[in-house]
C-alpha cells in the first residue's frame, strides 16, 4: 500500500529511479551516449552559435559593401574610421574560424566523445565578442553592446561546463 501511496504523490521519484537504474550517470540520446548532460548541453550551445555566428559572418561576405557602408558610417566619429575594412575583415574572419572550430567541435565530441575543439570555438568567439563589444562602446552605441552581453553569457555557461 505504501509504494502506491508514493507512486501516486511522487511519480516522478519512481521515474528518477528508473533512469537512473538504466543509464547511471551517463545519458543517452536517439542512441548515441553521451558522458553527461553537460556533454549534450554544449554541443546545443555550439550549434545555436554556429547557427549565428556563421550567418552573420556570410552576411559580411555576400553584402560586404553594405556592411562596410554601415561600419564606416558607425564608426565615422571614431579612431577606427580609417580602419573600418581591415576591421570588417577581421571580425568575419573570427566568426567563420570559430564557427567552423565548433562544427569541428560538434564531429570530434561525436567520434572522440571529448568536447576540446568546442571549448576552443567558444574562446574564439569570446575573443570575437569582446571585439564587437569593445568597438561597440567605442562607437558609444551602448544599445547594440548591451545586445551582444547575451551571447557572451551564453558562452560563458558553456565555457564553465567544462569543469
Amino acid at each position: 500500500m505504501k509504494f502506491y501511496y508514493y507512486f501516486i504523490l511522487f511519480p516522478s521519484f519512481i521515474i528518477a529511479n528508473n533512469v537512473a537504474e538504466l543509464y547511471g550517470d551517463r545519458i543517452e540520446l536517439l542512441g548515441i551516449p553521451f558522458k553527461d548532460p553537460l556533454v549534450l548541453c554544449q554541443i546545443f550551445i555550439a550549434i545555436f552559435l554556429i547557427i549565428a555566428f556563421l550567418q552573420s559572418s556570410l552576411d559580411k561576405i555576400i553584402n560586404r559593401q553594405n556592411n562596410l557602408n554601415f561600419f564606416r558610417e558607425h564608426f565615422s566619429q571614431t579612431l577606427f574610421h580609417s580602419f573600418t575594412p581591415f576591421l570588417l575583415t577581421i571580425i568575419t574572419l573570427l566568426e567563420i574560424i570559430g564557427s567552423l572550430t565548433l562544427g569541428y567541435g560538434i564531429y570530434f565530441a561525436f567520434t572522440q566523445k571529448t568536447t576540446l575543439w568546442i571549448f576552443y570555438g567558444f574562446v574564439i568567439l569570446a575573443v570575437t565578442l569582446m571585439c564587437l563589444f569593445l568597438g561597440q562602446r567605442i562607437a558609444k552605441d551602448y544599445v547594440g553592446a548591451s545586445d551582444l552581453v547575451p551571447y557572451f553569457t551564453l558562452i560563458m555557461l558553456g565555457i564553465m561546463s567544462m569543469y
